[in-house]
């Protein structure tokens, strides 16, 4: 029906309101207007989720996105929250995390220093750079060639790439313009991973000895010096006594028992200077008897210190089994294993009951050589294993003495394995027996055992 246009304005709008077609475009523009409020609304918010995920990719997590908008806008926007909230406290965590231990390390008096596979400096502490002279600030990010001129320190760094298990050795670095001389390090070293365990670099782990070299140094001499003034009065007097129990008309009878009891003391006190001496000499000599070692036949030291135990062995009935291949050998000086060999073997014997048999084993395995003296004992109580090779300690002291022992026959056996490049182990069940072993690194190959 057409639209009649009347001079009734409300007659008009009447009749405009019945048109469906004003009524659509109504409609439309209505829709229109509410679509581009919601665009305007979602395009602000959106911009603020933007910047707000500019600011905490930047590392600004304080601030947080207002919660409005649309439900999946606002979603989102607490999603963000919640996201920063977690980053702010983890990152909280990492920050206090590696201030504690920036501490740690800044407080050690060890040096602590982390190198990657291509050996170059990651970190170190300001012990580790005064240790090696260097600034922490210029030393990151270069090789350790570079920083360090030293070859001791370099092999070592090279070493601990090669292999996967911590190890340790000595090193000593040249100071020329430290009065107190060259200064000695304790290098130990680890493997460093990451948190998917895959290797990316060592640790390493100085600890400055120099002092405690010194004062070894020391002590050494002194024992060396004190045990040869020593020796001269002691001498003199087991001369003087012997001197004197020769001839009966200078004592009587009640003066020889004295006198015997003073020339038993000094002949065990002339044997403690002499174990005193030998261990010295040993300590002293430690590199230049590593440096003359020469291929030694085991069987050969062993049944030397059987003959020199001999007597001892045949006073108390004691059978000797030796077991040993007659090729086995290894890098060694044969007096001085010798020596060891005896010092183990008498304790044996001594230690033992009368009527016992002593076992002396020489075998090797991939590493080692190794020389072994079972005896049948009274065994050794678990708490003074740790102790049995120090100097002067005694797990039956009364016992000990009476035997004739100085306290030192265990402390030159270990000293002699380490001059060797080895070490010593004790097994031992109270009431069962003992094994005392000398470990000696392994040289040579060998053939089937032989028994004697």
């Amino acid at each position: 029906m057409p639209l009649m246009i009347t001079h009734d304005p409300v007659s008009t709008l009447l009749a405009v309101g019945e048109s469906p077609i004003i009524m659509v475009l109504i409609g439309a523009g209505i829709i229109a207007c509410v679509c581009v409020f919601i665009l305007v609304l979602i395009s602000r918010s959106l911009k603020e989720l933007r910047e707000a995920a500019g600011r905490f990719a930047q590392g600004d997590l304080t601030q947080r996105v207002a919660i409005k908008g649309p439900l999946q806008i606002a979603e989102l926007a607490e999603a963000l929250n919640s996201m920063a909230r977690q980053l702010e406290d983890r990152l909280s965590t990492v920050v206090r995390q590696r201030n504690e231990l920036g501490t740690v390390l800044t407080s050690m008096v060890e040096g602590v220093v982390a190198i990657d596979l291509d050996e170059h400096i990651i970190s170190l502490n300001q012990a580790a750079a005064n240790m090696l002279e260097v600034e922490p600030t210029i030393a990151i990010g270069r090789s350790i060639q570079e920083v360090v001129r030293n070859t001791a320190l370099q092999s070592f760094v090279h070493q601990t790439l090669r292999q996967n298990t911590p190890i340790s050795t000595e090193i000593t670095l040249r100071v020329p313009d430290n009065p107190e001389g060259d200064r000695q390090l304790q290098a130990q070293s680890a493997i460093l991973r990451d948190a998917e365990g895959v290797r990316t670099g060592v640790v390493l782990v100085l600890h400055d000895v120099t002092r405690l070299r010194r004062l070894e140094s020391v002590r050494q001499d002194f024992v060396a010096n004190v045990s040869h003034e020593v020796k001269t009065p002691v001498s003199a007097i087991k001369a003087a006594v012997e001197t004197v129990l020769d001839d009966p008309e200078l004592v009587t009878e009640d003066g020889k028992r004295f006198l015997n009891i003073i020339l038993r003391q000094s002949d065990r006190l002339a044997a403690i200077v002499e174990d005193l001496l030998s261990i010295a000499r040993i300590e002293q000599e430690g590199q230049d008897i590593r440096a003359e070692l020469m291929s030694t036949n085991v069987i050969g030291v062993i049944r030397g210190a059987n003959e020199t135990c001999s007597a001892i062995a045949k006073e108390k009935n004691t059978h000797v089994q030796v077991i040993c291949p007659d090729s086995l050998s290894c890098k060694a000086n044969p007096p001085l294993l010798e020596q060891a060999v005896v010092n183990l073997l008498s304790n044996a014997i001594k230690y033992s009951p009368e009527n016992t048999d002593v076992q002396i084993i020489g075998e090797r395995t991939d590493q080692e050589v190794i020389i072994s003296i079972t005896d049948e004992g009274r065994g050794i109580e678990p708490e003074h294993l740790p102790r049995i090779f120090e100097r002067f300690y005694r797990t039956d002291k009364a016992r000990s003495r009476e035997l004739g022992g100085t306290g030192l026959g265990l402390s030159i056996v270990k000293h002699v394995a380490e001059a060797h490049g080895g070490r010593v182990s004790v097994d031992s069940v109270l009431g069962s027996g003992s094994t005392f072993r000398i470990h000696l690194p392994f040289k040579h190959s060998t053939t089937p055992t032989n028994a004697i």
